[in-house]
C-alpha cells in the first residue's frame, strides 16, 4: 500500500476514536434481501466502459445481487488501519449491492489473543469499516448489506462471533449481514461455526477456490441461509530471496508466451485439484514491472473449470438453505481475467464450453498468411503442446517460418514425421494459451513458388479451459 494511503487511513481511525459508537450509515434501500445467484467483483471495476460491460453481462445472466470492495482491514506496527477501496465509477442501476469489507491474515491471530484489548481495537476499527463504507453507500447503487470477508479458524470462531454481534448495532435497521466460509473443520470441531451463524444473516462458503476448503454439507446443518461460493481465478506466486509475493491472474495471460520464460506444466498439485504453471527466468530480466534474477520462479494454479461446471449442476440439489451461488472474480476489468463474466454468462446460459477459433489462409505470389481469432469469450488451457493451427502446403519447399504473434513453429512432412525446413509440407503454429477474444497476428510461411489457388487446408486442435477437446478442418 502507499504512503500516503497508509497515512490517510491512520488519520480516519484516529478520528473515530471519538466517533459514537453506535453511530448510524444510510438507511438502506427497500429491496428484498438475496435469493439468488451473486457476481462478487473482488476488485471492482476499472473504468466506466469496464462497468458498462459488466452490467451488460449481468443482465444477460440471471445474477440477483451484487458484491462490491469497499473497505480493508489492514495491521500495521499493531495499529489496525482501514483502506478505503476505490469507488465504482457510477452507481450500479439494477441490482442490489453487498459492500464486502476486507480483513487481512493478521485477523485470526488478533482473533486468538488472550489481551482483550486487542480484540477491542480490532472491534473500534471493523466497526469505523462498516460506518466508512455506508457513508459512501449512495455511491455504490442499491446498498442492501454488509458482507464480510475476513479470515477465521475453528478456533477462532468464538470470539469473531462476538465481534459480529457487536457490530449488528453499527448497521441500519433491517440491513442483510453476511459473512465468508472458507473452512471446513475436523467432525468434532464443526458445532463451533454455530457462533458465526447465529450472528449473520447468511453465508458464502466459498466451496471451489485454491484455498477454499468449505462444505456443502456442513454448511447446510448450521441452519442458515447460504451461498456456494467459487473462486475461478488463477493464484500466482513468486518466490525470490526476500520471501513469497502473490501475483494477480491477469500476469498470466502476458507471461505464457514470453520467451525468456522457461515454462512447464506443474505436476507437484498436492491434495488441489486444477492446473499448475511454473515459469523460471533464463536470465535476469523485468517483466510488468516485476525484477526478476535469472532463476528465480512464478508457480501459478489454476482451479479446475470442468470441475467447477459439474458442481454448478447440483450445487443446490439436496441442501434444504441454499439460496444460489456467488462467483467471486478478480481483476477490473475482463482484460485482466482468464476466465471472464462472459465466460460464465455462456456457461449458465448453457452456449458452449469451447473456444472458437476463426482461421484466415492466405496465400501470396512467395508466402503464406495464417491467422486466428477467438470469437468466444471461452478461452483454452495453457499447453506447449496441445493448442495448435496446422496448414497444409501442395509442396515442399519453404524457405522460412516467421511466427508472428503465435508462441512458436514445428515442420512435418506429408506423414507427420518432423523434417528440415525446405522439406516441410506441414507447419503446425502453437499457441500456449489462446485468450477470450484474442486475436493472433498473422505468421508468415515464406515459400519458393507461388502458392496455388484456394490454398490452403489446415487444422485446429485445442483443449478448452472449460473441458471440451475441439478440432476442426477448413476451409
Amino acid at each position: 500500500m502507499r504512503r500516503e494511503g497508509i497515512r490517510a487511513a491512520a488519520f480516519v481511525l484516529a478520528l473515530a476514536a471519538g466517533a459514537c459508537a453506535r453511530s448510524k450509515g444510510p438507511a438502506p434501500s427497500v429491496v428484498p434481501h438475496p435469493e439468488g445467484n451473486g457476481i462478487w467483483f473482488a476488485d471492482g471495476f476499472g473504468s466506466p466502459e469496464d462497468q458498462a460491460a459488466a452490467e451488460a453481462s449481468l443482465a444477460r445472466g440471471g445474477v440477483a445481487w451484487v458484491l462490491l470492495p469497499a473497505a480493508r482491514l489492514e495491521r500495521h506496527g499493531g495499529r489496525w488501519l482501514v483502506v478505503k477501496r476505490a469507488l465504482p465509477p457510477r452507481p450500479l442501476a439494477k441490482l442490489p449491492v453487498s459492500l464486502v469489507i476486507e480483513g487481512s491474515d493478521d485477523v485470526p491471530a488478533a482473533l486468538a489473543e488472550a489481551d482483550a484489548r486487542s480484540r477491542h481495537s480490532l472491534q473500534a476499527a471493523l466497526s469505523l469499516a462498516v460506518r466508512t463504507a455506508l457513508g459512501d453507500a449512495p455511491r455504490f447503487g442499491a446498498v442492501t448489506g454488509i458482507h464480510l470477508d475476513l479470515p477465521f479458524t475453528a478456533a477462532t470462531a468464538r470470539p469473531y462471533g462476538d465481534l459480529l454481534r457487536k457490530l449488528r448495532g453499527d448497521l441500519p435497521r433491517g440491513s442483510f449481514l453476511s459473512a465468508t466460509l472458507k473452512i471446513d473443520p475436523p467432525l468434532g470441531d464443526r458445532n463451533k461455526l454455530a457462533a458465526v451463524a447465529a450472528v449473520v444473516d447468511g453465508l458464502v462458503a466459498m466451496i471451489f477456490g485454491e484455498d477454499d476448503r468449505a462444505s456443502p454439507a456442513s454448511t447446510d446443518l448450521l441452519g442458515r441461509r447460504w451461498w456456494a461460493g467459487y473462486s475461478p481465478s488463477a493464484e500466482g506466486r513468486w518466490t525470490r530471496a526476500s520471501g513469497e509475493a502473490r501475483l494477480p491472474e491477469s500476469l498470466l495471460a502476458r507471461i505464457s508466451d514470453e520467451p525468456g520464460l522457461e515454462f512447464r506444466q506443474d505436476m507437484d498439485v498436492e491434495d488441489r485439484a486444477g492446473l499448475g504453471y511454473l515459469f523460471r527466468a533464463r536470465r535476469a530480466m523485468t517483466l510488468a514491472g516485476i525484477h526478476l534474477a535469472a532463476g528465480e520462479q512464478i508457480v501459478f494454479r489454476q482451479p479446475s473449470l470442468p470441475e467447477m461446471i459439474q458442481l454448478f449442476a447440483g450445487d443446490r440439489e439436496g441442501w434444504r438453505f441454499s439460496r444460489g451461488r456467488v462467483v467471486r472474480l478478480a481483476g477490473r476489468s475482463e482484460s485482466d481475467r482468464i476466465f471472464t463474466l462472459a465466460a460464465l454468462t455462456e456457461i449458465t446460459v448453457g452456449r458452449s464450453l469451447s473456444p472458437n477459433v476463426r482461421v484466415s489462409v492466405e496465400g501470396g505470389p512467395g508466402s503464406v498468411t495464417v491467422g486466428a481469432e477467438n470469437l468466444s469469450p471461452v478461452s483454452s488451457i495453457l499447453s506447449r503442446t496441445t493448442n495448435w493451427v496446422e496448414v497444409d502446403l501442395e509442396r515442399p519447399g519453404v524457405r522460412n517460418v516467421r511466427p508472428g504473434g503465435f508462441d512458436r513453429y514445428e515442420v512435418y512432412a506429408e506423414n507427420g514425421k518432423p523434417v528440415s525446413l525446405g522439406r516441410a509440407r506441414r507447419v503446425r503454429f502453437f499457441e500456449t494459451l489462446v485468450g477470450p477474444y484474442e486475436r493472433i497476428a498473422p505468421a508468415v510461411i515464406v515459400t519458393h513458388r507461388p502458392a496455388p489457388p484456394g490454398c490452403c487446408p489446415y487444422r485446429v486442435h485445442l483443449y478448452s479451459a472449460a473441458g471440451p477437446e475441439v478440432e476442426r478442418r477448413g476451409p
